[in-house]
């Protein structure tokens, strides 16, 4: 039941929350660091892709493909990470 607290909120309620969670210190906190983990995945994205387009060397290949992973990984843990702190927050309070 705590992974699911979140998930059965209405649209409505889920704005609520997040409007409460990021009027807490904690929760300015942890808007500017998803949205730094964001901002940084949304960067490396589409320099990653054009260092895939414009490769020279293996070693360009290599780096462009980590890119790309680490880039991806950083979009999706923002997101999850917003989520579990949003649900932890609901279940706490």
């Amino acid at each position: 039941m705590y992974k699911l607290k979140y998930y059965s909120l209405s649209k409505d309620e889920k704005i609520k929350l997040q409007e409460d969670f990021y009027k807490t210190e904690f929760g300015i906190k942890i808007k500017q660091l998803l949205k730094r983990l964001l901002l940084i995945g949304l960067i490396g994205l589409p320099f990653s892709i054009y260092l895939l387009l414009t490769y020279k060397n293996i070693w360009d290949l290599i780096i462009a493909i980590s890119l790309l992973i680490a880039s991806i990984i950083f979009i999706i843990s923002s997101f999850t990470l917003r989520i579990k702190k949003l649900n932890r927050y609901l279940v706490t309070r």
